[in-house]
């Protein structure tokens, strides 16, 4: 059986998409098993069932950061293995650490540049950066995923993905969805909703439409937004504010100098990155996020948590296993007139949006820690005897 799991992720942190699932597996994981984790930050509790080895790298840039993790990972195992057994077995995010058994996959670098990336908005040195990172995890993945023994995934459509752009692959592939802590996003009976958008300037009549990514926003779909809002008719477009969590200040900047070309001054405010993002969507209605790529986005999760009705881009992965058009939230063509279409709805709708609120909570019930933790131990528990280990 499974006694010892080495765990590689360059940041198994509340903050990172990748890495708060990572986190949330290590801390479920730890009654079971002992597990080591290399990784530059750890937010979990270190005790004699979780050891941390830490792989320092820089921030920025991107490229530079997953290429030196790749390295300085080896070398710190390396060094760790000369005073302590072999675990039984390793797990890597992607293809960060390339001498895995499990590789637990959050995107496919691969696809993204032959698809998505040929659209991307982004430019300058920033597309440069990108494409280099990019680039060089495509190389990683491939990789990785070809000497692992499982990939595990989170969305029905990245397994697909997976098995197009790597046929080899496809029989290792498993589906555990990501998880979303419910309790901790659900808005408490407490939270002085009135007060705390009264500070934003937000009146009771205005529809507030939350939008939140870490970066990216060019992907993420913030660039069909602003446009799609200033189609609304002049009465409409009154009556809706848009509230952007996250990004850095080049984007921020790039947007903020957007909104003010299409005239909605006073009507779009920038909050940047946020340790704590629930207030922020606790006071909104609704969640604008028509990205062009995801494979399971938690940002969604958790903004449905907080009961918000998602507006997303048709095929999105993960959003396509539960936001229902209509029902608790929209599904609708990833263009200006789409996203346009969509905000003007959920204006209209005003007096419809608690309804959908309450279904969109509702929806992602099945996506909770607990059910994630136990898909893992499922899986760990099953490791052994599907690779014919007694």
């Amino acid at each position: 059986m499974v006694a010892h799991l080495a765990v590689f992720d360059m940041s198994v942190s509340r903050n990172s998409p990748a890495g708060s699932c990572v986190l949330a597996e290590v801390e479920g994981l730890r009654s079971d098993y002992r597990l080591t984790v290399f990784t530059d930050r750890f937010d979990g509790v270190q005790d004699d069932r979780v050891a941390y080895v830490r792989v320092p790298v820089p921030r920025r840039p991107v490229f530079l950061r997953y290429w030196l993790f790749q390295f300085l990972a080896a070398f710190r195992y390396l060094v760790w293995r000369l005073s302590h057994a072999k675990p039984t077995l390793i797990q890597t995010t992607q293809g960060q650490f390339l001498w895995s058994d499990v590789a637990y996959a959050h995107f496919c670098h691969g696809a993204y540049l032959e698809n998505q990336w040929r659209q991307s908005a982004v430019a300058g040195v920033r597309r440069l950066a990108r494409w280099l990172n990019h680039r060089w995890n495509a190389a990683m993945e491939r990789r990785a995923f070809r000497r692992v023994r499982k990939v595990v995934v989170p969305s029905l459509g990245l397994q697909r993905e997976l098995a197009k752009t790597y046929p080899e692959v496809a029989d290792k592939i498993v589906v555990i969805s990501n998880p979303v802590d419910l309790g901790r996003f659900a808005r408490p009976a407490d939270f002085d909703r009135t007060t705390r958008r009264a500070e934003f300037g937000y009146a009771p009549e205005h529809i507030v439409f939350a939008f939140m990514a870490l970066g990216d926003f060019s992907r993420k779909g913030l660039g069909l937004i602003l446009p799609g809002l200033a189609k609304l008719p002049p009465a409409e477009r009154a009556l809706a504010r848009i509230l952007v969590i996250g990004g850095g200040a080049g984007e921020i900047a790039q947007y903020r100098a957007l909104a003010e070309k299409l005239g909605l001054q006073g009507q779009v405010t920038f909050v940047g990155m946020q340790q704590d993002v629930r207030p922020y969507l606790w006071v909104a209605d609704v969640f604008a996020f028509p990205s062009a790529y995801e494979i399971f986005s938690l940002a969604i999760l958790q903004a449905a948590a907080a009961a918000l009705p998602p507006i997303v881009s048709q095929g999105l992965y993960g959003a396509e296993e539960f936001v229902r058009h209509g029902e608790n939230g929209w599904v609708v063509p990833r263009d200006e007139g789409g996203v346009s279409t969509a905000l003007a709805d959920a204006i209209r709708r005003a007096k419809d949006l608690p309804a959908m609120a309450a279904a969109a909570q509702t929806s992602v019930e099945v996506f909770s820690d607990a059910a994630f933790v136990g898909r893992w131990r499922e899986f760990y528990a099953a490791f052994p005897r599907e690779a014919g280990q007694p």
